[in-house]
């Protein structure tokens, strides 16, 4: 099979693909007519096809017996590097299968403490069910860090609220989310409802994790003219809030998800604030290059699934 590197340069311009699965085809039927009827030619197109190959390679290639054709010991050299790649090109036109029982793959989230203590339980939980060898690691990124990450395909998926990340992040919202007030049950104040007139005589206590705008939403109406709440204590994760409310007189303004998860073993009030606090979008993001990635799309349609009806 030796050849000069201008013959096989001038051969190797000469040579398309259909070439090759015909020379497959024809090797592995012995016919020509059944070959052509495999590849949906017709007897003439399998001929003229056939007279390019052995003019390609300057050999007969197959040769007539009684029965179909029989390779040339070219062909049989030929037929392994053909086969070969063939298999690599068709394997770049043919989707992988994702099939969560057989994976074994990691996955990076970025969440927030809320995002982890709301979402990952039941997500453990469906994963040992049906993709019991994928693993999931939660990371934390300021905003630079994470838009990187996204880019790169070290971060797959950011799960919460992230506004305005850009032409290049895709968007797929899960729920709504709300703010509600929680309170110690026998709180001296607070028996099931709060009004206007209370909240400039309760201290508060709010989460200000890094990178979210969570405190920032919530004090700019807490200090707003008509109500002058006192936030007299701010807090780094939203995790510390429920224990902390739950053994003083403070009181909080929290994600509704966040309070129904720790009201009862805390012994907390859930209460509708009296003012209006803006809701906020809880979304899956992901950046557009995996837009189409098994795996991926995979676990977006888990979160999907398990969060979607969440509100």
């Amino acid at each position: 099979m030796r050849r000069s590197l201008a013959n096989a340069d001038r051969a190797s311009r000469r040579l398309e693909l259909h070439l090759l699965e015909l020379f497959e085809t024809i090797f592995r039927t012995s016919n020509l007519t059944v070959a052509g009827e495999a590849l949906g030619l017709s007897q003439p197109a399998v001929s003229r096809g056939l007279a390019r190959l052995r003019g390609i390679y300057d050999d007969p290639l197959f040769v007539r017996q009684q029965r179909g054709v029989r390779p040339t010991p070219f062909a049989q050299q030929l037929f392994e590097p053909v086969v070969t790649a063939l298999d690599m090109v068709r394997g770049t036109v043919e989707k992988p299968v994702f099939v969560p029982r057989d994976e074994r793959r990691s996955f990076n989230l970025a969440m927030s403490d809320i995002g982890e203590r709301y979402f990952m339980s039941r997500l453990i939980r469906h994963l040992s069910s049906v993709a019991p060898n994928v693993a999931v690691e939660v990371v934390a990124a300021d905003r630079a860090a994470f838009l990187a990450g996204l880019g790169s395909g070290d971060i797959d998926m950011g799960v919460g609220y992230f506004p305005d990340l850009g032409k290049q992040v895709r968007v797929r919202r899960l729920f709504t989310e709300h703010f509600v007030y929680v309170a110690r049950r026998g709180h001296p104040r607070i028996k099931g409802s709060i009004e206007i007139a209370d909240l400039k005589h309760l201290q508060h206590v709010l989460a200000n994790p890094p990178g979210t705008q969570h405190a920032t939403t919530v004090q700019r109406v807490l200090r707003g003219r008509r109500i002058h709440a006192p936030v007299m204590y701010e807090l780094c994760s939203f995790l510390c809030v429920g224990p902390i409310v739950s053994e003083t007189d403070v009181v909080s303004v929290v994600p509704l998800n966040l309070a129904k998860l720790v009201a009862e073993h805390l012994q907390l009030q859930i209460l509708p604030p009296p003012v209006r606090f803006p809701s906020f979008e809880v979304s899956m993001v992901w950046h557009q290059r995996f837009d189409r990635e098994e795996g991926s799309v995979w676990l977006r349609d888990v979160f999907a699934g398990l969060f979607k009806a969440a509100n």
